[in-house]
């Protein structure tokens, strides 16, 4: 499922040749028809400073059935090249796209968030579609958080994008090796909160074995040091790890 996700979000390159306008002033509402007409989708679209939400209801995300997931995809790989048209044709200034899928209980929630700069680099050729590949962040959650998570909007600064993208990368990454991808899942690997220069991550399972812990602390140190390099976010200290009841498990400093 991750694979085909990122996949499809190669689909949304040939942008840069649109010509519509959408001023800042009415952003929201335009966003809102465009989608409606291009995909047949009702959704909402919501600006916070220069980040953009578009959140979907899809009845059957929660199924299993095969057929009914792939037409969710489909409409959403639609939407995905539609909503993020609109920063690169637009006189307001968004950085960052936030796509939430999700049923009508919140049993399941599929984010998937899109950097307009990293867009643009592709479009001009800064960068190989590898490296645009390694910097897809999409986030599933189930139904302790997804609603929590929908309502919680706010303008998204770069460093959060580049601690949430870190955390993806090892759940999702293709780079990334099954075994520790695993791991990752199992321990409950995410993002919590930037405070001082510093990410902060967390864990939902206590770990009580050395060797996991050096190995998630290795994993994670390569990640960070890697995205902080791609981003220039030289202003990071350091990457913090914590259990559930907020202590320290490992701190690792920022040596870029």
């Amino acid at each position: 499922m991750f694979k085909k996700i990122l996949c499809f979000l190669f689909s949304i390159f040939i942008l840069s040749s649109c010509n519509v306008s959408f001023p800042k002033e009415t952003l929201e509402q335009d966003a809102v028809k465009l989608i409606k007409k291009e995909t047949q989708k009702d959704t909402s679209v919501y600006r916070y400073g220069s980040t953009l939400y578009l959140d979907a209801c899809f009845e059957d995300l929660a199924t299993n059935d095969a057929q009914k997931i792939s037409a969710i995809y489909d409409t959403l790989q639609k939407i995905v090249s539609t909503i993020v048209r609109i920063p690169l044709s637009s006189d307001a200034d968004i950085k960052f796209v936030v796509i939430s899928a999700f049923d009508p209980d919140y049993q399941t929630l599929l984010r998937l968030f899109e950097n307009i700069d990293d867009i643009k680099r592709y479009s001009n050729q800064y960068i190989s579609r590898e490296d645009y590949s390694e910097r897809q962040l999409m986030e599933i959650e189930g139904p302790d958080r997804s609603k929590k998570i929908v309502e919680n909007k706010y303008d998204i600064a770069e460093e959060e994008y580049v601690a949430r993208l870190i955390i993806s990368q090892l759940n999702n990454g293709p780079r990334t090796n099954p075994f520790l991808a695993k791991l990752v899942q199992t321990l409950g690997l995410r993002f919590s909160h930037i405070e001082d220069n510093n990410f902060y991550f967390t864990v939902s399972k206590n770990i009580d074995n050395a060797e996991v812990t050096k190995m998630l602390k290795m994993v994670l140190e390569n990640e960070v040091v890697k995205d902080i390099q791609k981003y220039k976010l030289f202003s990071v200290k350091s990457a913090i790890l914590k259990d559930e009841e907020n202590n320290i498990i490992f701190s690792i400093p920022v040596k870029v």
